[in-house]
């Protein structure tokens, strides 16, 4: 019986092409290598981190209670699959409202804010990736907060325009910033794929503060946290895992391009010759992105500059195939769970009887010496059972 119910729990790596590539670095031989994680671990690892992030954006999560986020931006391009991820396992792990209703999953957003072009506008020279300066130091928050007062209006005009229901009429920075949004009064999170240094993510929140003045409360979270500390390689910390979609080198794999000015630029002063002859056009809407184009991601474009489409960039179609069958096969019971820590204080008790309900063993509370040693030698005892999916 016990292996049956381990089994129900088990994937072979290749139902999951995508999610199957999954690595994290490791010190063998004195040497930093990738290794591939085991698909189960893995599988346990994106939902338990999803899990989390959802308690965060509703209010539950320990030393957070009572705050539901009204607004979440995710940063592009990495951030965008997890959208993808709290959007299908929203009703799975968001908390309920008194009354008993599922809370109401809060409305989202994209952004393309990475701190290579933000540590430039304020006057930062640094390599290409935004690491490092010239002098070969780390760049970090601090530096672009020391530099803050050579950063331009023009540039919180860019991402305020985003928000300002309807688009704007006028590329007028004054006007633009003195226009109301739909972040005004709100509580909004900035969702980030990883933290390397950190400095991303803080320069975004400042970023908001400085935009949107009249904000609830800004705050930043985090969706990945590897499973393994950082390793010290010379006087660098080194990450262990990043999501596996996250690959800096490609544009392919998110559904989204990069920054490209001139690409919305062009569409917008095509489309304004033509107002009067095509009737939908929503030409306030071309202006904002045309206006915030520094922030704001372009489609995936071809060599000749037409938008592809996601029928064409099939590493995205994959992924998303791989996601949905994750959702899928957790909703069907044939993917085991394991919730996050920070369940244990604020949804104990969802914890316990979600373990409790896949057939895990746990050690009861008054439970004698003899009692426990037998559910420790138990393959469905808590640890056991852990073990056994990591190695299957």
């Amino acid at each position: 019986m016990s292996q049956d119910l381990i089994k129900k729990y088990v994937h072979l790596p290749e139902e999951y092409p995508v999610l199957m590539q999954q690595t994290h670095k490791i010190i063998k031989d004195k040497k930093m290598v990738n290794e591939r994680i085991n698909i189960n671990e893995n599988l346990i690892h994106y939902v338990q981190d999803t899990a989390l992030l959802i308690s965060e954006i509703d209010g539950s999560l320990e030393g957070k209670e009572g705050l539901p986020f009204d607004h979440v931006i995710y940063l592009d391009k990495s951030a965008r699959p997890v959208s993808w991820l709290v959007n299908l396992f929203w009703d799975d792990f968001a908390s309920s409202n008194l009354d008993g209703t599922k809370r109401k999953r809060p409305k989202h957003s994209y952004i393309n804010i990475d701190r290579a072009p933000w540590f430039r506008n304020v006057g930062i020279a640094v390599n290409d990736d935004g690491r490092q300066k010239e002098n070969g130091e780390l760049a970090t928050y601090t530096d672009f907060i020391h530099n803050i007062a050579n950063l331009k209006e023009r540039h919180l005009a860019e991402i305020r325009a985003l928000y300002i229901e309807g688009g704007i009429e006028t590329e007028d920075v004054k006007t633009v910033m003195q226009s109301p949004t739909i972040l005004d009064g709100k509580n909004v999170l900035i969702v980030d794929e990883v933290s390397r240094t950190g400095s991303t993510l803080n320069i975004a929140e400042h970023l908001f503060r400085l935009a949107f003045p009249d904000m609830a409360c800004i705050k930043g979270a985090y969706f990945w946290h590897p499973m393994e500390p950082m390793i010290k390689v010379g006087t660098e910390t080194v990450i262990t895992s990043l999501p596996v979609w996250y690959d800096p080198s490609t544009l392919t794999g998110r559904g989204i391009g990069g920054l490209d000015p001139v690409y919305y630029r062009q569409r917008y002063e095509y489309y304004l010759g033509m107002q009067d002859t095509i009737s939908n056009l929503d030409i306030k809407k071309m202006r904002t992105q045309a206006f915030s184009s520094s922030v704001f991601s372009a489609p995936l474009l071809h060599d000749d500059g037409t938008v592809m489409s996601l029928d064409e960039e099939k590493v995205t179609r994959r992924l998303c195939r791989d996601l949905k069958k994750l959702h899928a096969d957790y909703q069907e019971g044939h993917l085991f769970f394991l919730p996050p820590s920070d369940w244990r204080m604020t949804k104990r008790e969802l914890y316990l009887s979600s373990l409790k309900s896949q057939g895990v063993k746990l050690l009861p509370a008054g439970a004698s010496a003899e009692e426990q040693n037998s559910i420790k030698r138990d393959p469905l005892f808590f640890l056991n059972f852990i073990e056994t999916l990591k190695n299957s």
